[in-house]
């Protein structure tokens, strides 16, 4: 009788593995870019989101910074086999990637890569104040950050691709070394 007995349960002594997508790596294939962000907007902007997306097919990823500052860009990883299904192609993906790294770059030199704002050169302005007060003091002001430039071009990415075929990407700060803020970005199927 005691041969028909299951054997007694034992708790698993290790954690089940962690889930990493299969990432084809495009960084060092990954020229320096100078073109403007979205200047032509990417095609994937205006082209159809796949019939019947599936909504949370796939636990999110990260994406880390290639560097310490936002102005380096991010690895150009590019997860095989899971964004496709999405309808965003390797193309669209290396490119939205690349983008953030030239949108941290032109914020750096006080330039908008998104922002409906032209910066204006230095010229005297007529009337009451004289040559005191130019165009370039008013627009300093409206000047956004590396991140803040970023994170503008990741809203502009979620709300005219990403988000109809069911994906979100955040830009998430974390703790880096000597204190210094560490950038990576989380990618999730809605």
């Amino acid at each position: 009788m005691s041969e028909d007995l299951p054997p007694p349960y034992t708790p698993a002594t290790t954690a089940p593995p962690i889930w990493e997508p299969h990432f084809i790596d495009l960084t060092q294939h990954s020229p320096l870019i100078l073109r403007k962000p979205l200047d032509p907007p990417p095609d994937c902007f205006s082209t159809p989101s796949p019939p019947r997306v599936k909504s949370n097919d796939f636990p999110p990823f990260r994406i880390p910074c290639a560097g310490n500052h936002l102005a380096d860009g991010f690895r150009i990883l590019y997860p095989s086999g899971l964004l496709e299904k999405h309808g965003i192609q390797q193309a669209d993906w290396t490119r939205f990637l690349e983008d953030l790294g030239v949108s941290a770059r032109l914020a750096g030199q006080g330039l908008s890569a998104v922002g409906s704002r032209v910066p204006t050169t230095p010229r005297p302005v007529r009337g009451v104040f004289g040559t005191r007060a130019t165009g370039v003091t008013y627009d300093s002001q409206f000047a956004r950050s590396p991140r803040d430039e970023v994170q503008t071009l990741i809203t502009v990415w979620n709300q005219s691709a990403f988000e109809r075929r069911k994906l979100r990407v955040t830009l998430h700060i974390t703790g880096g070394l000597d204190n210094r803020a560490a950038y990576e970005l989380f990618v999730e199927s809605l």
